[in-house]
């Protein structure tokens, strides 16, 4: 029923069956993935910092991690299963049906893992920062690279693969560092782009 409701299907109904065809493949094809580690802020300069020995620049991240120790870097993904369902038809729409299908598919694993570490470590507020996300000068998509590296093989562990420019593939997957705080932030607060999707 979301689904339907975020393609908007009632203002197409000759598409139901095809919707449907796809969404059962999609559902049997679904595993999204995440995964997380605690990290410990450490020899802060400035505008860097390290965790766990790996060096992050940004004056945003700094603010934002000031007075905070630990820190929880993440990955999570809609999974490569549903990667391999995009190359399986030319029909735009169903292409558009199913990046939707993706989209929620990583939200769903993002509510999962903050769920998990709520439980685990009883954080009562807590928010995010992104690699690339808000403006360019926030945090740079190239400290994906060192987020990256505090995972290891991120490929064999979830199938996630960052690409040379940076960018993560299966495209419906997001990186950062969920961090406790009281006052909630966005790096999209800080964006100054005027139509960001």
């Amino acid at each position: 029923e979301a689904f339907d409701r975020r393609i908007q299907l009632d203002r197409f109904p000759s598409c139901r069956d095809a919707v449907e065809a796809l969404l059962r493949q999609a559902l049997e094809r679904a595993r999204p993935k995440s995964l997380y580690r605690v990290s410990y802020v450490g020899n802060r300069e400035g505008r860097s910092l390290e965790l766990e020995g790996v060096r992050f620049e940004s004056r945003v991240l700094s603010e934002n991690l000031a007075g905070v120790e630990r820190v929880f870097p993440y990955i999570a993904t809609c999974g490569t299963e549903l990667e391999s369902l995009s190359g399986t038809s030319d029909d735009l729409l169903a292409s558009f049906w199913l990046d939707v299908f993706k989209e929620m598919a990583l939200e769903a694993a993002v509510e999962h893992l903050r769920e998990i570490l709520r439980q685990r470590f009883a954080l009562r507020g807590f928010s995010s920062m992104n690699p690339g996300s808000g403006d360019r000068n926030v945090w740079p998509i190239a400290q994906q690279k060192p987020l990256f590296a505090l995972f290891g093989d991120v490929e064999a562990q979830i199938g996630v693969r960052l690409t040379d420019s940076f960018l993560m593939v299966p495209n419906k997957t997001v990186s950062g560092l969920f961090f406790p705080t009281e006052v909630p932030f966005q790096s999209c607060q800080l964006c100054t782009r005027a139509d960001c999707p």
